[in-house]
């Protein structure tokens, strides 16, 4: 759905621009279908708006639809002007938070991207709901109502056909910051957004370069108004000689529908094969052009890189976990904890990474085990199932493993087979797969086999999907050892620990542990919310650390001073309705509590050893 976004192309470009980084998962496709966008503008019309657009195409369908029961509205005059202005406001703060912070604001509101994706995590509930009413209802009453007052694309067009004031703007902010003028992005968007603004609404035609235009040759015409009927945007076509209305995107409806030959052409009717041709043209360069440059989403450079002699890269391609700006932000982080790594450049579109390192300090070897982060699952809970007395390790090296995705197919490999309970991942060349099943129940060959597979068959919001591995055991493996259940849930639980309120500073004979049992402690979706209740009770100076732990049981334990809290402070505080968080950019805000704690409520204090 994003391979061809113009609006996500143009955003990305600009975010590269001003902070070197791509937006999202945006490539130099995307990038290129935007700049065939512009050229077309500038040259042409908003051919995209007129013959490619998705979102005009189920508007004009509806609305199509809509009038052969009612009656459509086109509205003019001075509520058509104010309403206008709306999508240059929205293409304001789109912009300017798309480009400073390399995240497309449009995916939280955009209809299409929200309907189709399902209302994926990037969208706003309300806003993906509003937008799509918007398309919906109102674009079907009111004729175009999303790309006449809404579309922030419709206004970076209609910006680009004011061309010869809108790029000496652009052409002057540039000027003024490479001679040192310390000026934000903020005020050339701002100054943008009303010029194209003030000059759609006061003078309602644009100052465009294009020669192509709608002309109606009034000794031919007979103003027999089907031109006007057929104009998908409501002009009134036959009442001018040249169409200069802003929303005229060159579709040829009116040409086609007069019956007078040549009363209604562009400029000269030899010429009205020209825009459908052209937009298929722009969309072949902008195609062609984006195989032959490559750029990257993200490239950084720190700690004295300039300065290092012997610089070194490493590159890996297929690392489906760098799927977009964020996840190459966290890469960045990470590795800027390794000394001797200098830089990264990533390639989202492709999964691909270079690594630059001190080849002084580093090998490639130290640059995979830097990237590498070893993991443990636990496959199956045996929650309704009789639990298995012993259990069995099975190691074995395995090609094709290395990325958290490449985990996650293994996983759902694994774990259709009752008798794997987890897997363990350790660094090697090839990777280490520990396997651990119920003792006795399956044989080094049949795991094996598991892992090999060349496809297995995954569920997802859809339905089905089936997907193609390619994983190869380096050797025949070997089973390490047995233990009991419990050891392996204990070895294999994914505790959480934060030390707070000066906790390293506390004399440990003053403080006690508060324990309570906190079944599925160990579930993703609660820990994600750990840190809230971290933040909820550190609001208490005397209390100084949170954990979970697997004892005989999953637990929380709560660090406190013990002569300045209760027992009772603690528990009023775990079990209220609201978590009151303290959140990064200060605000305090109040989230529903999501933890509920066993029954019968066990505690147990604890001196801290």
């Amino acid at each position: 759905m994003e391979k061809f976004c113009p609006m996500g192309g143009l955003l990305s470009l600009g975010s590269k621009f001003w902070l070197g980084s791509m937006s999202c998962t945006m490539g130099a496709q995307q990038v290129f279908m935007g700049i065939a966008l512009l050229v077309g503008v500038i040259i042409f019309s908003k051919l995209f708006c007129g013959y490619l657009c998705p979102i005009g195409t189920i508007t004009e369908w509806l609305n199509k639809l809509y009038s052969k029961f009612g009656k459509t509205i086109t509205l003019k005059g001075l509520l058509d002007r104010i309403l206008r202005v709306g999508k240059y406001i929205l293409l304001f703060f789109t912009a300017y938070y798309s480009i400073t912070s390399s995240e497309l604001f449009c995916k939280k509101f955009d209809p299409y991207y929200a309907s189709v994706s399902g209302f994926d995590h990037d969208v706003v509930l309300w806003a993906g709901i509003l937008t799509i009413i918007a398309v919906i209802f109102l674009s079907v009453i009111i004729r175009f109502f999303w790309c006449k007052y809404v579309c922030p694309l419709g206004a970076i067009s209609n910006l680009f056909q004011n061309s010869i004031i809108i790029i000496p703007v652009i052409l002057i902010f540039v000027l003024l910051r490479v001679t040192g003028v310390d000026l934000g992005i903020i005020w050339l968007i701002l100054v943008l957004c009303i010029i194209g603004a003030a000059i759609e609404v006061f003078r309602f035609k644009f100052f465009t370069i294009s020669p192509f235009k709608i002309k109606v040759n009034q000794n031919t015409c007979t103003s027999c108004g089907l031109c006007d009927k057929k104009c998908p945007q409501g002009i009134e076509v036959s009442k001018v000689e040249t169409v200069t209305h802003p929303d005229c995107n060159l579709c040829l409806d009116c040409v086609k529908a007069c019956e007078t030959k040549d009363a209604i052409s562009i400029s000269n009717a030899k010429y009205n094969w020209i825009p459908p041709v052209a937009i298929i043209v722009l969309f072949a360069l902008g195609m062609i052009a984006s195989k032959q440059f490559s750029l990257t989403t993200l490239s950084e450079r720190w700690d004295g890189y300039e300065n290092v002699s012997n610089i070194k890269t490493f590159e890996m391609e297929g690392l489906k976990s760098v799927k977009c700006w964020g996840s190459s932000k966290s890469l960045q982080t990470k590795l800027m904890h390794y000394k001797g790594i200098h830089g990264l450049d990533t390639w989202v579109n492709q999964f691909k990474i270079k690594i630059y390192y001190d080849g002084d300090q580093l090998n490639e070897n130290d640059i995979k085990k830097a990237m590498f982060k070893p993991s443990k699952y636990r496959l199956r809970s045996y929650k309704n199932e009789k639990i298995p007395e012993s259990v069995s390790v099975f190691e074995v090296p395995v090609d094709g493993i290395f990325d958290t995705y490449d985990n996650y197919d293994l996983i759902y490999m694994l774990k259709k087979h009752s008798a794997i309970c987890g897997m363990a991942t350790n660094f090697g060349e090839p990777v280490n797969i520990s396997v651990i099943f119920r003792t006795g129940e399956l044989t080094p060959a049949e795991i094996r086999k598991i892992i090999e597979q060349d496809s297995y068959v995954k569920k997802t919001k859809a339905g089905e999907e089936v997907v193609k591995v390619n994983f190869e055991c380096a050797s025949e493996g070997k089973i390490l050892t047995s233990m009991t259940y419990h050891e392996f849930i204990i070895d294999f639980f994914q505790g959480y620990d934060m030390k707070f309120n000066k906790y390293n500073e506390k004399d440990v004979t003053s403080l006690a542990i508060y324990e309570i049992g906190l079944p599925n402690a160990d579930n993703s979706n609660l820990k994600r919310r750990l840190p809230y209740l971290t933040s909820h009770i550190s609001q208490n100076d005397n209390i100084v650390r949170l954990r979970t732990k697997y004892i005989d049981r999953p637990v929380l334990q709560i660090f406190f001073v013990k002569d300045s809290v209760s027992q009772n402070d603690i528990y009023e505080k775990l079990i209220s309705e609201k978590l009151t968080v303290s959140l990064r950019n200060g605000e305090i805000k109040d989230f529903d509590n999501p933890f509920s704690y066993e029954k019968p409520v066990k505690i147990t204090m604890a001196e801290v050893k």
